[in-house]
């Protein structure tokens, strides 16, 4: 025992694991599969094909249960009173506002009620349509309806419905002209009389059927597509389309529902079975390599084999926990009394090796780790109370449910234009602010909130706030932190322009100096005392109605840029107020260290 451990100390400790760890492969490696081999590859094949089968019989199941229930969806919709009593009263081609109403209205209860939905589309008796849908936007083409084949289809379908490829270009997607989809056609009639109302065309989006086609996908290697009588694909697979299509043309699944194929240098398993509708078929695809399979008839043989390699591993694991694990289980005690927040150093013995190396790293990694926590601490209260106040601004209830107020007055006046320019501006402005949770915008993205935030306000107060803006054009593409501006606008509108009756002037001036990005607001308001001056920028006074103050911004920037004193207030009581913001120039991509 002296004698090997002498030989062994002679080497570095990644050679001690290579030499054990090959030594166990090789011998393992050679016994394994010398005997297993060739008794698992018939036995795989059949195991697969057959597991192959009941996964593309249970992946049918769960497409028959979207189909159904998109079928259950149409009979919803056909027995509706309001659909039915609404289509009943269709007298010319020009679609009733009213009707329009109570049908879309019932379209859109049901379609936030049916998961697999993507649209739905009634067209009556004129070739009016009423659709809604969850993605768009959707061109649609109803005077085509009466030319298609399967309109011809549905009228001798006897009020049942029945599934299509797509819908023969009456449905078009002007953003993706290749969009994929399913859809569902069906008659509505009268319900007490069968009298022919309207066409029911309800849409399954392609990237439903692929949802349960990646769940089975990701546990097995395999691939999954939907092809009808003619080898058309009606959902394609996710990749190998062109090998797939030479399969479907010339071959024929065998007797066992299953055959072995040659897909794209690799060995496959194919297994089709028919779905029910139309002459549609549901074929997978089966990794033969990937999947492996022991047979019952061996089992006294690969128990044996298994006994011999845990020997080895166990006479190799006893040389490793003397040579290594016993280290490193001491290393390990440390780490768990740092994660305890006990900082020990660890004892480094006179030995020049790899584990010795990770004991002065781990010492060096404790010292940081207590100089970083102090400053961590102070850091984490900057940014909790940043962040919060940063959510208040963006979501800023008060500004919210005032302009929801204006939105219904002006809806109820009528006034359908201002109503309109409001909605559009309250979007545009949360979408903007919000900008996905991201912390950067681009200046012009930047501005666009603010002409956002400045049209609700001159809807609500006539007008009465000017707005100038005099930007570098080269700078609009740059990228700055986020509602910077919105700050500085609020402050102005709220507490220098209200003082004039909610009348007055503000500019805004963005321009390049040297490295940096100096942004001014300036209005002429009714101004502010230097004390009040004085008090905004200690923090000691909120300056806008969400709670984002000019103090909580001067923190952001100071956090986020590394620059001290970034804001400068110049005021006086009656004479307007100027804020100057400065900010480090980022080009598109770049990044802020903080």
């Amino acid at each position: 025992m002296k004698g090997i451990r002498k030989f062994f100390g002679r080497f570095k400790i990644k050679t001690k694991i290579i030499l054990l760890y090959l030594t166990v492969l090789l011998l393992s490696f050679l016994m394994t599969f010398t005997i297993i081999s060739k008794v698992n590859e018939a036995y795989t094949k059949r195991e697969v094909g057959n597991a192959g089968i009941q996964t593309v019989n249970a992946l049918k199941g769960n497409l028959t249960l979207v189909f159904e229930n998109v079928t259950q969806f149409s009979n919803l919709i056909y027995f509706d009173d309001n659909v039915q009593d609404s289509l009943k009263n269709v007298k010319s081609k020009n679609i009733d506002p009213t009707i329009q109403r109570r049908i879309t209205k019932s379209l859109v209860n049901m379609l936030l009620s049916g998961d697999y939905i993507s649209s739905v589309f009634i067209f009556d008796k004129y070739n009016n349509y009423y659709n809604t849908y969850k993605v768009g936007p959707i061109s649609v083409h109803s005077e085509k309806i009466e030319s298609t084949d399967w309109y011809a289809q549905m009228q001798e379908a006897n009020g049942n419905g029945f599934f299509i490829h797509k819908s023969e270009d009456i449905l078009e997607f002007p953003t993706r002209k290749d969009k994929n989809y399913i859809t569902y056609i069906k008659e509505i009639g009268a319900v007490n009389t069968y009298e022919p109302l309207a066409t029911l065309l309800v849409t399954v989006d392609e990237t439903t059927i692929q949802s349960y086609f990646e769940e089975v996908s990701s546990v097995y290697d395999s691939h999954f597509f939907i092809v009808d009588g003619e080898g058309n694909y009606i959902i394609p697979p996710s990749q190998y389309e062109e090998e797939y299509a030479e399969y479907i043309d010339t071959h024929k699944t065998s007797k066992a529902g299953y055959e072995m194929v040659d897909i794209k240098d690799s060995t496959v398993i194919m297994v089709s079975q028919e779905m029910g509708i139309s002459d549609w078929k549901l074929v997978g695809s089966f990794q033969m390599d990937n999947l492996k399979a022991l047979t019952p008839y061996y089992t006294t043989v690969i128990i044996l084999i298994m006994c011999l390699n845990i020997l080895f591993v166990f006479i190799c694991s006893m040389a490793l926990t003397r040579f290594i694990f016993t280290p490193l289980a001491k290393l390990e005690k440390h780490m768990k009394m740092v994660e305890e927040g006990e900082f020990i150093p660890i004892r480094i013995d006179g030995e020049q090796n790899e584990i010795n190396n990770l004991k002065k790293v781990f010492n060096h990694m404790t010292k940081s780790i207590q100089n970083l926590i102090e400053k961590v601490k102070v850091e984490e209260k900057i940014i909790a109370k940043g962040e919060l106040d940063l959510i208040q601004a963006q979501i800023n209830p008060h500004f919210l449910y005032n302009t929801l107020d204006a939105v219904s007055a002006l809806a109820l006046m009528k006034d359908n234009e201002s109503c309109f320019k409001m909605t559009q501006a309250l979007g545009s402005f949360y979408r903007n602010s919000l900008n996905s949770g991201l912390d950067f915008v681009t200046i012009q993205d930047e501005i666009q909130c603010i002409r956002s935030y400045i049209t609700i306000l001159n809807i609500r107060y006539d007008d009465k706030i000017k707005v100038e803006y005099d930007v570098e054009e080269h700078l609009l593409n740059c990228k700055i932190l986020k509602l910077l501006l919105q700050p500085l606008i609020e402050n102005a509108v709220h507490h220098g322009i209200k003082g004039n009756d909610g009348a007055g002037h503000i500019l805004v001036k963005i321009f390049e100096d040297e490295e940096e990005i100096i942004l001014i607001v300036l209005d002429d308001g009714v101004g502010m005392s230097e004390e009040r001056v004085h008090s905004i920028m200690e923090g000691k006074s909120v300056t806008g109605k969400s709670g984002f103050g000019i103090y909580s911004l001067k923190q952001r920037i100071t956090l986020y840029y590394g620059i001290q004193n970034p804001i400068m207030i110049h005021s006086e009581v009656g004479g307007g107020c100027e804020i100057t913001v400065r900010v480090k120039k980022m080009e598109e991509g770049e990044a802020v260290e903080h």
